[in-house]
């Protein structure tokens, strides 16, 4: 399984089993393809391919017909495609994948003030214009339909008569032109076909009915909590779109101007300047993609520039990214929460929808890249907050729209989310154990799946509630808003400046405060202060009529595919878990960026249409069965590939060849099942549609199309199997033994402090503002291996601390040699974390053995400076192997240099020498652990200290004894060679004594033996019971626990959604506007405090949307006071009351827009 010159080595059961899936989706696409095509009838391919992103298509579900299941598989092949380019550029990428460079601050600062500038370029208002063949919203029909082809509601189907647009463009341009009219002409017996049985022109709304509109649909899943972010732009315009909107509620055109109803009357709302604007109101769908893009950005930016990898303790970066998140989880409460309120609806094909198109991509990476799922753990943690809020408001439905009944359900919620999280009572271990182990440790999972789930989930743990909170207060908070903006100038700037203080000191408060700690401090506290800078981003963004009405629309187009960007920038930006980078231009790190976030952008948009549309196609929200069927298909599909897959890889048969077998077998059987099912009533369609379609298929027109799949499976195979060969290989996967010629070929590269980075580091940290030698002479060396050819997989790096640190857990390596040797020990020493080793101290003698334990790992170096003393000591450690006593892992062995000095005068003492270097060269081939031997370094001769040393340790003569020992087979004797010139050799003019070097000679020196720990250390057997998990439960917080409930309590039963302070601008409200005030309560008109307002807003609110209103006045005493004086006085304020008021305001209202009340109003 290591041979990397095939495409599939060592893959894992569960991507051989995604390879057989896809490869048999495409055998079929191929297939079904080139069977209608060779028929002359188009219409499959030309419907198939009509799904534009551009147009955001109405997506009717699967149907037994061939067209639509024909679309399934070609979008599912796409998607299978771009799978296979992940892989591709993971595991076999063009060039080896490079180290991330150091983070700069002032790069990450420069890209995002850059980045504002251009987004702040785009800035357009939220109507835009208005598109040609009607409204937005509405149904957008292309040149040259007919009228009757108009969608229905929520549904997505189509009522028209045959044919349709995908009809009469779906033949080839040979087709007669007399068919086509004399199938738009015949308009009954269009009729009639398409309410026949199959499904072509069904009423039901099959694909063979795609139309293309310029609107909005409602099957598109723009963000990671699909449609539903915002109640008034979508729920509402889609009403209004179907015809269904209230008559007697005034709504602003998508040019702003104000609309009235049937009878000419102004709207009713109670108090608002703005009524009810689709776009224009408080978190609009704009607005909320506009975030999301903004945070996706700032996420980029963060990878980008390295800011996760900061060694200060405190990183603000970090933190500032964790806040991000909170704010993604946050409109995931907010948007689900709306539309399950706003939609009266919990229906199973809503949450099996939702959960596939968040899940989908993320699966099916895990799947092919044999990741964790955890590894993506956006996708469980806004899925799981997904499910929370699917079921508080499934659970006794219908006390939701009682004035507390679904309050109270929050309110028990909110201290069920207490006691899993913030009370180590075990709670959360019997829940989520059974989902996420807790052994082992995997790539990427540290500290395994359900300690990394604990630490995501306790970070955001509140935030998606607070979001709930704010989604079933939002009438509130919105009529509240614009209460504000109809006061007079200085009524409002107090109004509004009192709120953005108060949430400007909270914000202080909290950026001195957790924001300002360490990043393990700051996710403990995360969930409980998370809520003040969401907060106070969301009040700030909609405190003006202007911000509302805007946005930003680069910002708005990177938010539509956040969850895409996220899931493959591990791809196609970083690589190996985020230490290194996709390289595709090498030398050109600046241009390789670009590139490598244009291939994310592309990829993320593409994957974000595929999973939207084929959420639509399988997963219909209101057809249940047809979600349950679609479901069941998916899941038996999904375990008979990866079974399959599972016993060949058993049964030693997972090869290239038997995969392409099984795919051929597999994609012939499919093909033929679809052909039976389908095929005779499209032929028929088409024949009844175009007159010059064969009467029979001929022989090749049947035969091809299995060959044509095959053909394409070949084609892909060979390609596949070409990039295996010519690309490097991907990841951190370890070095072969094949490597060991390339190991010692590097050279030492100066590196300049005086370059743009550098310059700036010093005048930050250290107040350097030049250089006291030009930049030419303060060049420091660093080591780095030559560029070996891709296709050879030899990729060396730098080994980190943590990654030797794990490969030598629990490991002895044992050191046997002169000084040489012993720097090396102090080296590795060092690479370990040991950086006091081979210090100077004068107390420790220099020919005497050291013994070192850091950690489990066991190190030690014993003094042997002649070949006859190596011999002695590796004897003597084989000798206590045999008895018992612990044998190292791994020996290091060096020398040579002392024996030219010593032993070398005399023939005599040269014959001794020599037995002594063939028995040692004995005692390597055989010892009992592999062998490292060191040959000397490059002797710097003018530097040795006198003439004898000079005349026997020159660098000529001990030339000769590295040749001597080379012929002795003591070189081939060793498991590796570590050649001593190969690294010195650069750096001879810094040997101080003409043997020894600088520290850092030594450090490159051990990172050429550390790569050759890949094939000659193999992994260890019981790694996985070393791994000791941390426990969960320990970030949880009683008293700030009980200070959200609080909260949380006070912005359910307060209905504010900025948690209290909503209530701080009527201390001022009421002696600035106090005549108007008081004016206003007598009259019922206008009230300026959240639990004032409950049924002003909710009433209109719940009638607009046709939500159940006879329990919002239930048990209020106000509401039955002021149901009688509305009574009295009629339901509509008097001219003269207006008037009084536009007296008493200095200022003309917003808009020329009147107030109103309806009956139900409150004080």
């Amino acid at each position: 399984m290591s041979d990397y010159g095939t495409f599939l080595a060592g893959a894992a059961p569960s991507t051989i089993g995604a390879v057989l899936c896809f490869g048999t989706v495409t055998f079929t696409a191929a297939a079904l393809a080139s069977r209608t095509f060779l028929l002359g009838d188009n219409r499959a391919i030309l419907a198939a391919v009509s799904f534009s992103p551009h147009h955001k298509d109405r997506i009717a579900p699967v149907e037994n017909s061939f067209v639509s299941i024909f679309s399934l598989f070609f979008h599912l092949n796409i998607f299978g495609l771009v799978l296979l380019a992940t892989y591709i550029i993971q595991h076999h990428p063009p060039f080896p994948h490079d180290m991330r460079a150091e983070f700069d601050p002032d790069y990450l600062v420069f890209l995002g003030i850059l980045s504002c500038i251009l987004a702040l370029s785009t800035l357009r208002p939220n109507f835009g214009r208005k598109k040609r063949g009607g409204r937005q919203g509405g149904t957008g029909q292309l040149p040259g339909t007919d009228e009757s082809s108009t969608f229905h509601d929520g549904n997505s189907t189509i009522a028209s008569g045959l044919p349709s647009i995908a009809t009469r463009r779906s033949f080839r341009s040979g087709a007669s032109s007399r068919s086509g009219r004399s199938s738009r002409s015949g308009g009954s017996g269009g009729a009639s076909r398409g309410s026949s049985q199959n499904s072509y022109g069904s009423s039901q709304g099959s694909v063979e009915e795609i139309d293309l509109q310029d609107g909005k649909s409602s099957m598109q899943l723009d963000t990671l909590e699909e449609e539903s972010q915002s109640l008034v732009s979508h729920d509402r315009s889609s009403q209004l779109s179907n015809g269904s909107g209230l008559d007697d509620v005034s709504l602003l055109d998508e040019d702003g101007s104000k609309s009235t109803n049937k009878s000419g009357d102004r709207s009713k709302l109670s108090g608002r300047s703005a009524s009810a604007s689709t776009k224009t109101d408080l978190m609009n769908l704009h607005q909320t993609l506009e975030v999301r893009g903004l945070l996706s950005s700032f996420f980029i930016f963060y990878q980008l520039t390295g800011a996760e990898l900061s060694v200060n303790e405190v990183n603000i970066f970090h933190n500032a990214s964790r806040i991000g998140a909170s704010f993604f989880v946050f409109l995931t409460g907010f948007g689900h929460a709306t539309y399950f309120y706003a939609r009266n609806s919990c229906r199973p094909g809503r949450v099996m929808q939702v959960l596939f198109r968040m899940n989908l991509t993320a699966f099916f990476l895990c799947a092919t890249m044999n990741k964790p799922y955890i590894l993506y753990y956006v996708c469980p943690l806004h899925s799981v907050a997904f499910l929370i809020t699917f079921c508080v408001m499934r659970i006794n439905q219908s006390v939701n729209y009682d004035r507390y009944g679904l309050r109270m359900k929050l309110a028990a919620l909110a201290l069920i989310i207490f006691a899993v999280w913030d009370l180590n009572l075990g709670i959360f271990d019997l829940v989520f154990s059974p989902f996420f182990s807790r052994n082992p440790s995997l790539p990427g999972v540290v500290n395994g799946p359900l300690w990394e789930w604990y630490y995501q989930s306790h970070m955001h743990h509140w935030i998606w509630f607070v979001g709930i909170v704010y989604a079933i207060n939002y009438p509130v908070t919105s009529l509240l808003l614009n209460k504000m903006e109809i006061m007079s100038n200085s009524g409002m700037a107090l109004a509004k400046g009192t709120i953005g203080l108060s949430f400007v000191a909270a914000i202080s408060m909290w950026i001195q405060g957790p924001f300002s700690n360490s990043t393990y401090y700051f996710a403990k506290m995360n969930p409980y202060y998370a809520f003040i800078p969401v907060l106070a981003f969301v009040y700030f963004r909609n405190s003006t009529s202007f911000l509302r009405k805007h946005h930003l629309k680069a910002l708005k187009i990177i938010g539509k595919f956040s969850l895409e960007i996220f899931l493959f920038h591990h791809y196609f930006f970083l690589a190996d878990h985020g230490d290194s980078t996709l390289v595709l231009i090498p030398g050109y790190p600046k241009c390789n960026i670009i590139v490598s976030i244009f291939l994310l952008f592309l990829v993320a948009r593409t994957t974000h249409n595929l999973t939207t549309i084929l959420s639509g196609m399988l997963f219909p929200v209101d057809d249940d069965n047809k979600c349950i069927r679609s479901l069941a298909i998916i899941i038996i599909g999904t375990l008979g590939f990866y079974c399959t897959a599972f016993a060949l890889d058993a049964m030693g048969l997972a090869g290239t060849t038997n995969i392409c077998i099984g795919i051929l077998l597999l994609g012939i059987v499919t093909y033929k099942i679809v052909l039976d099912m389908t095929w005779t009533e499209y032929k028929n369609v088409g024949r009844q549609l175009a007159t010059d379609l064969p009467a029979e298929e001929t022989i090749i027109a049947k035969a091809s199309p299995p060959i044509i799949g095959i053909m394409v499976i070949l084609v892909l195979g060979i390609s596949c199997h070409i990039l295996s060969l010519a690309g490097a290989s991907g990841g951190k996967l370890p070095l072969e033994h094949s490597c060991e010629a390339y190991a010692n070929e590097g050279t030492w590269a100066p590196v300049t402090a005086c370059n743009e980075y550098q310059r700036g580091l010093d005048t930050r940290q250290l107040d350097v503002g030049a250089y006291y030698r030009d930049c030419d002479d303060t060049a420091v060396m660093h080591w780095g291996w030559r560029e070996t050819a891709p296709n050879l997989k030899c990729q060396f790096r730098s080994r980190p601390s943590s990654e030797i640190q794990k490969k030598l857990s629990h490991r002895k390596i044992i050191f046997i040699g002169d000084l040489m040797v012993r720097e090396l020990y102090n080296a590795l020493c060092r690479l370990l974390g040991d950086q006091t080793a081979g210090m100077y101290d004068a107390s420790v003698a220099d020919h005497s053995d050291i013994s070192n334990r850091i950690g489990n790992i066991h190190l030690e170096y014993k003094w042997a400076p002649l070949a006859f003393d190596q011999v002695s000591k590796m004897k003597e450690i084989r000798t206590k192997g045999n008895a018992g006593i612990k044998s190292p892992d791994l020996l290091i062995v060096g020398g040579g240099t002392l024996d030219r000095l010593h032993v070398w005068a005399t023939d005599e003492d040269q014959a001794s020498h020599n037995v002594a270097v063939q028995k040692l060269a004995k005692e390597l081939e055989f010892a009992s652990a592999p062998a490292i031997w060191c040959t000397p370094t490059t002797v710097n001769t003018p530097a040795l200290s006198n003439e004898e040393k000079r005349n026997q340790m020159n660098e000529m003569t001990i030339s000769e004894v590295r040749k001597m020992y080379k012929e002795l087979e003591v070189e081939s004797s060793a498991n590796f060679v570590l050649d001593g010139p190969s690294y010195s050799r650069g750096r001879v003019s810094e040997s101080y004594d003409g043997i020894l070097y600088p520290r850092m000679v030594y450090d490159a020196g051990i990172q050429i033996a550390a790569n050759s720990f890949d094939w000659l250390l193999p992994p260890a057997d019981n790694e996985d019971d070393l791994f000791e998990p941390p426990l969960t439960g320990l970030l949880g917080t009683l008293p700030l626990g009980l200070m959200m409930v609080c909260l949380c309590i006070i912005g359910l039963f307060c209905l504010d959604g900025y948690f209290g302070f909503s209530y701080l601008p009527s201390l001022f409200v009421r002696r600035s506007d106090r005549r108007k005030r008081m004016y206003q309560d007598q009259n019922g008109a206008s009230a300026v405090m959240p639990n004032d307002i409950f049924e002003e807003a909710f009433i209109p609110y719940h009638q607009l949307l046709k939500l159940p209103v006879h329990n919002l006045r239930a048990g209020s005493r106000s509401s039955r006071r002021n149901k009688k004086q509305d009574s009295d006085r009629g339901m509509e304020m008097t001219q003269q009351d207006s008037d009084i008021l536009s007296l008493l305001d200095n200022d003309s209202l917003l808009g020329n827009q009147s107030i109103s009340r309806r009956s139900n109003a409150t004080r």
